[in-house]
């Protein structure tokens, strides 16, 4: 039921087509490696990019409203678990019915929290990323309860494959092992399985290098290659931007942080957050040092992380936030405004159902987030990036070399040549790709009748050969501006577009 409760709004606000809102951009790189069976940016996402091929056959809207709808369906997963995840976390003594009601409260907190909402409803790879975090921290949470060694075992794979889809996800592994160690000595042959189904979920990254050998027109890295697996999985080209924000910003970032935490669950909800954070220090001191250690490394990753996008960096910190909401207003439902309203009205303390009663207003915390966050994050009717790459497209000759940049711009033409329309011919060419030979050669390969330049260190260098080798042949547009390329040569403005002239 809730899963039906949490979809619902998602589909009525999901983006029809790809987008740029909710920094979507790379939905175009996603979606388009998915349904080319491609190699998407790096790390590469095996696993969102093998699953996204199977949403691209249902026979709804389009391809990128097909993907789109992944996200959806694994967030609104995502919020079944974390309802079963406080569940289990409640005290064995409080009342059933209570008991759901806080844990629906809290799960849906979390549902239709600004960030957790605006990355269900678009092509990327948080929801599939919080769905899996959640999915392990459910079953960690079992096994602290049941003891059941094969529960490891599906953790451990369920990590292993976390890992091809999102990185970040690693940071879970210390908190879960300290919580697993401190249930007791494991048999070895525990061990042994936990190490098997690891390695098992991480060898969906095989897909990488087995699909690459077929040179799919999306193909980062070219990772067919020993160097070329390891630049694209340990996302060389990102790694400038790890832990390396300038410490001047982050005493900002820290004090966004703490308003966009109060943001996400209401101030009323921080405050549960916190009061649950007290009650496992106080009551669950092992569970406590588990959801903290994974609590702090996401969000020491996410502020630190030198991008202005890194916030959705922080879903996971959520997720485990929301747990905190539980316990917290289990706490003070169950042993401090329940026993008060007892106490001052002279009411017996096993009437049945008060205490389900006094919860209910707790439900209204989410209702609050629906009704401000819908029309703020509603993208239903949304096509501006499908509407200005079908402009491209429609203002360019069929073998025109169009020169994109920005991600915005190459991801949204890339979705529209050779996903929508196929039968084009004109070249999108990545200028920021232009200086890896790996992406020339595949260029080349899909493109012959493109003239490639040699090898040159300068990526200006390059894309000046390239120019020159082409524009004899074909007509020559930029996507965006460059003060290096105008310079060398006569533009002309054509609706979005730049198009190239040779100076006399």
């Amino acid at each position: 039921m809730l899963f039906i409760v949490c979809l619902a709004p998602y589909c009525a606000t999901l983006a029809p087509t790809i987008t740029w809102e909710h920094d979507g951009a790379d939905g175009g790189d996603l979606i388009t490696a998915a349904y080319t069976l491609g190699i998407a940016h790096p790390p590469g996402y095996p696993l969102y990019v093998l699953l996204g091929k199977l949403f691209t056959f249902l026979p709804v809207g389009e391809v990128a409203y097909r993907v789109n709808l992944m996200s959806a369906l694994f967030a609104a997963a995502s919020v079944a678990l974390v309802y079963l995840t406080v569940l289990l976390l409640h005290p064995e003594s409080a009342d059933t019915v209570t008991s759901m009601i806080i844990a629906a409260a809290s799960a849906l907190l979390l549902a239709f929290s600004h960030t957790f909402w605006s990355q269900a409803i678009i092509a990327e790879v948080y929801g599939l990323n919080a769905f899996l975090v959640a999915l392990m921290v459910y079953l960690v949470t079992l096994f602290r309860s049941t003891g059941k060694d094969k529960l490891l075992w599906v953790l451990s794979l369920t990590l292993g494959l976390s890992l091809g889809n999102h990185l970040s996800a690693f940071l879970f592994l210390p908190g879960i092992l300290f919580l697993i160690l401190r249930k007791g000595r494991l048999k070895p042959e525990s061990y042994l399985g936990m190490a098997g189904f690891f390695l098992l979920g991480l060898s969906i990254y095989l897909y990488l290098p087995l699909r690459a050998a077929q040179s799919p027109p999306i193909n980062w890295g070219d990772p067919h290659s020993w160097s070329g697996f390891w630049w694209t999985v340990s996302g060389a080209i990102y790694r400038e931007y790890v832990l390396a924000l300038p410490l001047v910003y982050l005493p900002g970032r820290i004090t966004s942080w703490m308003n966009m935490l109060a943001q996400q669950f209401t101030w009323p909800g921080l405050g549960l957050g916190l009061v649950g954070i007290w009650d496992l220090w106080d009551r669950e001191r092992d569970y406590f040092i588990f959801s903290l250690i994974s609590f702090s490394g996401t969000v020491v990753y996410a502020l630190s992380y030198n991008t202005t996008d890194s916030y959705v960096y922080l879903i996971p910190s959520y997720l485990l936030f929301a747990l905190w909401i539980g316990r917290g207003a289990s706490f003070l439902l169950s042993e401090m405004l329940y026993p008060w309203i007892t106490k001052r009205w002279d009411l017996a303390s096993s009437r049945p159902h008060l205490l389900s009663f006094v919860s209910l207003p707790l439900l209204l915390l989410p209702m609050f987030l629906v009704y401000s966050n819908y029309p703020v994050l509603d993208l239903s009717e949304d096509r501006a990036a499908y509407d200005y790459a079908a402009q491209v497209f429609a203002d360019t000759a069929s073998e025109a070399l169009i020169i994109a940049d920005t991600d915005a711009h190459i991801f949204s033409l890339w979705y529209f040549r050779y996903v929508v329309a196929t039968e084009f011919e004109a070249v999108v060419l990545a200028k920021g790709l232009i200086q890896y030979q790996w992406y020339r050669e595949n260029l080349s390969l899909h493109h012959p009748q493109i003239i490639m330049p040699l090898d040159d260190e300068d990526p200006y260098a390059q894309l000046f050969a390239l120019i020159d080798a082409n524009l004899p042949h074909r007509p020559i547009y930029l996507t965006d501006p460059d003060h290096e390329i105008a310079a060398r040569y006569l533009h002309s403005q054509l609706g979005t577009l730049y198009k190239l002239g040779v100076k006399g």
